[in-house]
């Protein structure tokens, strides 16, 4: 009957296989280099006493280590590692005195005296330089695998955390609008028509553009247009909207409804309640690595009360910044005498 490993249990077994084949090879040759000896004479040595190196190599990397050294037990894994090497490097004379002498060397050239302090430390360096060649191996693997991990638990949570706050603020949208249309329904306006029509345009980019993690800027400029439209159906003459656009690169790709959260607070916060003639001033303009917005709003000649910039919608387009332009935007919200003011400055997104 086949034994079937995981994928995972047999790629390390054949990494395994693959370092102690390197080490018989490489190992024995340089020896053999160095002593100026045959390199059969080497290989051998090495490839009888392979147990004991991969003995000891386990012992130290999977049992000292992990219980002593990285509980920071400095004194006690010095002790058990010296005290393992010296009995390791026992067991490799032993084996080397009856399994490689008997069998691969000549009678006459074995030596008088086997365990000799000099005999015995050289062997203690044996076993050491594998299970030291062993650990450096595989602590830096274990570093990468786990840096690896962190960040592809990093990206989800930021995928979800972008999910919630795109799910927070699309229904607050929609709200707003369905608002606007039930107001011209009341007044049973002409324009209700044309109304549904802008809006079957916004639902069409909430529905298919918003899943996206970025856009095109002009995809997101025409659905402040719209926006600002029905907007204006709803103000008529009253309201004076200004947008200007200087925008030198179309496809600056943008986090969709970024820029629109500023737009609808306009409304929201300046607009609606300014019973004089309120005022709205938006630009944008994009280069090959920027993109520059501000948006300002009158506030009511009426002394003003402080703006809210913690509300679900600015608490949520913080946060979204913070998330998909970590260390590469640039907001400034300001209460100013006779306006509320928004400059936002965004850096092509590098994804790494």
């Amino acid at each position: 009957m086949a034994i079937i490993f995981p994928e995972n249990r047999l790629i390390n077994l054949l990494l395994h296989a693959l370092f102690w084949i390197l080490f018989l090879l490489a190992g024995s040759f340089l020896v053999s280099y160095e002593q100026d000896f045959p390199y059969l004479f080497y290989f051998l040595s090495v490839l009888v006493n392979i147990p004991v190196y991969m003995a000891f190599t386990y012992v130290v990397v999977y049992l000292l280590v992990p219980k002593l050294l990285l509980h920071r037990r400095i004194v006690l894994f010095v002790a058990l590692l010296a005290l393992t090497s010296f009995l390791f490097s026992m067991l490799k004379i032993l084996v080397s005195k009856h399994v490689f002498f008997v069998y691969f060397i000549p009678k006459v050239l074995h030596p008088e005296e086997w365990f000799t302090r000099e005999a015995v430390f050289t062997n203690m360096l044996w076993v050491l330089m594998p299970a030291v060649i062993f650990a450096m191996i595989k602590f830096f693997t274990d570093w990468v695998s786990s840096v690896q991990k962190a960040d592809e638990a990093e990206r989800k949570r930021l995928v979800s955390e972008l999910q919630l706050l795109k799910a927070q603020l699309n229904p607050h949208f929609l709200f707003n609008t369905f608002n606007n249309l039930y107001v011209l329904a009341l007044q049973k306006s002409d324009k209700t028509p044309e109304v549904i029509s802008k809006m079957s345009d916004l639902f069409h980019y909430i529905l298919y553009e918003c899943n996206a993690m970025e856009v095109p800027v002009e995809k997101e400029i025409t659905l402040i247009e719209n926006y600002i439209e029905l907007e204006q159906l709803r103000y008529a003459d009253r309201l004076n909207v200004r947008f200007e656009k200087e925008i030198g690169t179309p496809f600056f790709p943008i986090a969709p409804m970024l820029l629109f959260t500023f737009v609808e607070n306009c409304f929201k916060h300046g607009s609606s309640k300014d019973p004089g003639s309120p005022w709205i001033f938006i630009r944008i303009k994009t280069t090959e690595d920027w993109m520059y917005f501000q948006a300002r709003n009158s506030l009511p000649e009426s002394k003003p009360t402080p703006r809210n910039t913690t509300g679900l919608g600015l608490a949520n387009i913080q946060k979204r910044l913070g998330l998909i332009y970590p260390g590469q935007h640039v907001l400034r919200i300001e209460m100013k005498e006779d306006c509320f003011e928004v400059n936002l400055d965004i850096k092509r997104r590098t994804v790494k």
